[in-house]
């Protein structure tokens, strides 16, 4: 089973392009270091946000409960 979490970024034109991805690698470095795996990127029409899809394979229990 998958599970799946989005983390959303800031973008916008007055933003420093190295702030936005210095963002980016760092939200990703911490949900890497939590066992996600980044699945996708999309950025908004309007560059509004930058939208970081991740998943993780989840290993239920014998009892059933996610473990």
């Amino acid at each position: 089973m998958k599970e799946c979490v989005e983390r959303l970024v800031k973008v916008g034109f007055q933003r420093d392009p190295k702030k936005i991805f210095d963002e980016i690698e760092s939200v990703s470095a911490a949900m890497i270091r939590e066992g996600w795996r980044l699945h996708d990127t999309c950025f908004e029409e309007g560059l509004g946000c930058a939208h970081l899809l991740f998943e993780r394979e989840i290993v239920a229990r014998e009892d059933g409960v996610p473990g």
